[in-house]
């Protein structure tokens, strides 16, 4: 029985028993308790259970700001993210989509020491370093584990040009096989490690440094303008799960050509698209082995029945410069001007890589 019921029938036994006046005045107070009572009492509503469980079903993300910068020689621009290494003060890093794991242009205090060593390909140099070990935080969220952490000590001009502009090293976030060395993003707690989001703004103008994301946990889009399927490769040393982002299935136009359906990788650290293969060999160049400005280029998805980019050829660096190199095997880098025209959402869950509308202005 309700507490305003019980109340109700303690007014009627006062009635019985008392007269006049009294009676008016233990009705009124006992109708003030009453209203109090009731509201007192806890209602449940259908829609609290609703908000509830819509907030049980919201994914757990983590921002992290990328900040853009034009390249040390001029070539175009890049995403820069600050990242903190075990204890030590926090590091600015180039986002680079293109190789995997962490490589730093000198060693911070408290790194722990393999003995083992590694090498990296940076720009077509093969680059030796020594692996470390260390927990790593990026946005506020430290890895699960330490993660390795290759060292280089090098005068190689192209990486001492980094060192010059307050950049001590790059952040590898590819998905395929890196040996000894994995993609950080891979030991983030739960979700966090399994999906993520990156997209660059360019500089444009008096607008200098304006911040991308990378977004931990992100979700694929719903409706994305292209997705490509990664094929799976192998399980790195932590037992997550590689995918080889090199071999995305792009199929390309150049031109008034015929298309070619080539393996394709979405390189974040490289300013220009690079277009290898015997053939291509008659897609419009110039002397200097750029595809002539002016040419139209497209791309779409494996089995899609649309184009899902378009742009023309020319002679800006991440954004429409693209150099060709007609011999050997067939194979396109696209370099990072997707980065900026799009949010690129990489899912190890399905081994997939996805483009949607990076719904910024002024990319």
């Amino acid at each position: 029985m309700s507490q305003g019921v019980l109340l109700i029938e303690e007014v009627h036994r006062e009635i019985s028993a008392t007269k006049g006046r009294k009676v008016r005045r233990i009705i009124k107070g006992m109708a003030i308790a009453i209203s109090f009572s009731l509201i007192a009492v806890p209602t449940a509503r259908a829609d609290d259970s609703d908000s509830d469980s819509k907030s049980a079903r919201e994914p757990v993300t983590v921002s992290v700001p990328i900040r853009t910068i034009d390249t040390p020689d001029k070539s175009g621009q890049n995403g820069i993210l600050v990242v903190r290494v075990g204890r030590a003060a926090p590091i600015s890093v180039m986002v680079d989509t293109g190789i995997v794991g962490l490589v730093l242009f000198g060693k911070p205090a408290g790194l722990k020491p393999t003995g083992k060593r590694t090498t990296t390909e940076i720009r077509g140099s093969k680059i030796p370093g020594a692996i470390f070990t260390a927990p790593v935080t990026i946005g506020g969220v430290t890895t699960t584990q330490p993660v390795t952490i290759s060292v280089v000590n090098t005068s190689n001009p192209y990486i001492q040009q980094w060192k010059n502009r307050g950049i001590s090293g790059i952040i590898g976030l590819g998905t395929g096989d890196g040996g000894n060395m994995t993609n950080i993003l891979k030991s983030m707690p739960g979700s966090l490690g399994l999906r993520w989001s990156i997209h660059f703004k360019r500089n444009i103008g008096t607008q200098k440094g304006r911040p991308g994301a990378l977004i931990l946990g992100a979700e694929p889009p719903v409706d994305p303008t292209m997705s490509f399927r990664l094929p799976y490769v192998s399980q790195d040393i932590n037992g997550a799960n590689n995918w080889d982002d090199h071999q995305a299935d792009g199929c390309w136009t150049f031109g008034v050509l015929r298309e070619q359906c080539v393996p394709t990788w979405f390189d974040s650290g490289f300013t220009l698209m690079r277009v290898l293969g015997r053939d291509f060999s008659r897609v419009p160049d110039t002397s200097t082995n750029l595809v002539k400005p002016g040419t139209r280029v497209k791309l779409a998805a494996a089995g899609s029945a649309f184009f899902g980019h378009k742009f023309i050829a020319g002679r800006t660096g991440s954004r429409n410069l693209v150099r060709l190199i007609p011999r050997g095997q067939p194979t396109i880098n696209t370099g990072n001007s997707f980065y900026f025209d799009y949010t690129l959402t990489y899912d190890l869950a399905v081994g997939t890589v996805s483009l949607g509308d990076s719904n910024l202005k002024g990319n």
